[in-house]
């Protein structure tokens, strides 16, 4: 399905109940595309809704190169080579009562967190969410369509101010913390441009809220054998964002 947002697209396809059933947020996929050039490894893509009754699941992209530009040309009832889902560690939702989840996102990264918040809403719908959208201009927030009628707050920032706050997400998630009630826990997720995170993180970490990041690190192999998605952690160690990921605490992160 073609999106509003140039060269941005929904391909939803048929992944079958097991695999439905057991994609958690946070977790990705692997697509193999036959481009009549020297591909040989699988590009990864985040999971954008799974739905076990129906077996059916779903990933957002935009064009950019021959694998994509080759999927949006499929047509209904084409077949498509995945391997998934992929990640060892997903997006865990905070448990306490009450907990205020807020998800920061921007481009690639919102379709996880729109697909981590409509699964807090469909398992308890008295959930506080609050999802946090960033892009350039408002034709490219994407990703959150439908969301408000599940009962989630979203916001929106945009660098022209062409819808919701004009500058950076970080502007309305500090607005979020000062905000906030004493009694109320906040919980952040967050997932998109490294700056972003970057930045996310060390505001989560400032006013003490605990906060996971999806590491959006190049994944060649996906499966933990290529060692090509390390990611620095504070310890001088290096975990692989694939199988020891994609998703870290903030606080685990060597940020640079």
């Amino acid at each position: 399905m073609k999106l509003s947002a140039p060269g941005h697209y929904v391909l939803t396809f048929d992944a079958g109940q097991k695999m439905a059933s057991a994609v958690k947020p946070g977790q990705f996929l692997g697509v193999a595309m036959d481009t009549g050039g020297m591909q040989f490894l699988r590009r990864p893509f985040s999971f954008y809704s799974a739905d076990p009754e129906t077996g059916h699941a779903s990933i957002l992209f935009s064009v950019y190169g021959a694998t994509t530009a080759q999927m949006a040309r499929l047509a209904p009832g084409e077949t498509l080579d995945i391997l998934g889902p992929l990640g060892g560690r997903a997006f865990t939702p905070d448990t306490r009562p009450g907990a205020h989840q807020v998800m920061v996102g921007g481009g690639y990264g919102v379709p996880p967190l729109a697909f981590l918040a409509r699964r807090l809403l469909t398992a308890d719908p008295d959930s506080s969410v609050t999802l946090i959208n960033g892009a350039r201009t408002a034709e490219f927030l994407v990703g959150t369509e439908g969301l408000e009628t599940l009962g989630i707050h979203l916001r929106e920032a945009t660098n022209d101010g062409s819808r919701g706050t004009q500058g950076l997400v970080t502007l309305i998630l500090q607005e979020i913390l000062e905000a906030r009630a004493e009694h109320v826990p906040i919980h952040i997720y967050t997932c998109g441009p490294t700056p972003m995170m970057r930045a996310v993180a060390e505001m989560a970490m400032r006013y003490e809220v605990p906060c996971q990041v999806s590491m959006e690190v190049f994944m060649p192999c996906g499966v933990g054998i290529c060692m090509g998605c390390a990611v620095e952690r504070t310890d001088q160690t290096f975990a692989r964002g694939c199988t020891d990921g994609p998703v870290f605490e903030a606080r685990e992160v060597a940020w640079k």
